[in-house]
């Protein structure tokens, strides 16, 4: 049993069946905010709910002890609608959210609709109380499970071409990922990315517990906004609470209210591969050189047909030297 049990007594035992009446009725999860959707309901399970919406051919799976509200428009509802589009369009299947997530692994998923802890990136692994997401600007970001509210998901129709968005799947083999677990000392960060097929290594541990212990003494950002989020380095505290120093402020954090962790100051990887882009687009001639390049051939060929227009004797016997000196 995971770690994320923890927190099923907040949740129903079973699924719940006054939900489960409106499958396949048009609903409105949060009545305002950022994780605020409407859609049709397609599947209600223990722990969560999967909403589908049409528009954007995606599925929002939420965590339902985070969901404050559900509304339906009872007169709207009971018209007849045709959705046939989408009929091809199916939810992932689990009985729990946490094996949901472990059916998602390896696709782009979006974690949270809208706030400063809403990411999107390639699902890399489910740990006991908490995932691993690669992100452009963050690189590797584990997220505490208790604090995920929703999961975005953009759905690939049949025959429909592959997407590169949310949902798009990014395969194993061709992401060549490297897991650091708490036991094999080596690089806790290195640059790349699953899409161009570099090697992306990151740390993976059991439990939140445990990463934290790896990342002792590391630059840390903890909690990707908000006013309790913070950037220092990690160090050993006692008393329950994670300690990170930041020049001359100590912080002490309840490890209850930490959302997310990632290695190094936030939009550090993001900065790194723009830099390496520069330097390699500065490496290669720009239009104007290329330019000024095939203009100097030209001329070049020019002087030499003139050359052998004015006396082709020397010009022969010049090209005989030359070949004799490449031999």
């Amino acid at each position: 049993m995971s770690s994320y049990g923890m927190y099923e007594n907040s949740m129903s035992a079973r699924p719940n069946d006054e939900l489960k009446a409106l499958i396949g009725r048009t609903v409105t999860v949060y009545r305002g905010g950022p994780e605020s959707k409407t859609g049709k309901l397609l599947d209600v399970q223990s722990d969560y709910l999967a909403l589908l919406n049409e528009n954007e051919a995606s599925i929002v799976y939420y965590v339902l002890h985070h969901v404050q509200s559900i509304s339906e428009n009872a007169k709207a509802n009971s018209m007849p609608s045709f959705s046939a589009n989408n009929a091809a369009i199916e939810p992932v299947r689990a009985s729990s959210f946490y094996e949901l997530l472990n059916g998602l692994v390896f696709n782009n998923i979006k974690v949270n609709q809208g706030g400063p802890e809403s990411k999107q990136g390639a699902l890399l692994a489910v740990n006991d109380d908490h995932i691993v997401l690669f992100t452009e600007d963050d690189g590797v970001v584990f997220y505490h499970l208790h604090h995920i509210k929703s999961i975005y998901v953009q759905m690939k129709k049949e025959g429909a071409a592959e997407t590169t968005g949310e949902g798009a799947e990014v395969p194993k083999e061709e992401a060549k990922v490297e897991e650091i677990t708490d036991d094999q000392p080596t690089e806790k960060t290195a640059d790349g990315s699953p899409y161009d097929q570099a090697i992306l290594s990151y740390v993976n541990t059991p439990n939140f517990s445990a990463l934290f212990n790896y990342l002792t003494h590391t630059w840390v950002s903890i909690n990707r906004g908000g006013p309790e989020a913070v950037e220092g380095i990690l160090v050993s505290g006692g008393s329950g609470y994670y300690t990170v120093v930041n020049r001359d402020e100590i912080i002490r954090m309840n490890p209850n209210h930490i959302k997310s962790i990632s290695c190094g100051p936030k939009g550090a990887f993001q900065a790194v591969n723009d830099k390496a882009a520069n330097e390699q687009q500065s490496r290669q001639p720009t239009k104007e050189e290329q330019k000024a390049e095939g203009k100097a051939d030209k001329e070049a060929k020019k002087e030499e047909a003139k050359e052998k227009e004015r006396n082709p004797k020397m010009y022969d016997e010049k090209t005989k030297k030359s070949k004799k000196k490449l031999k």
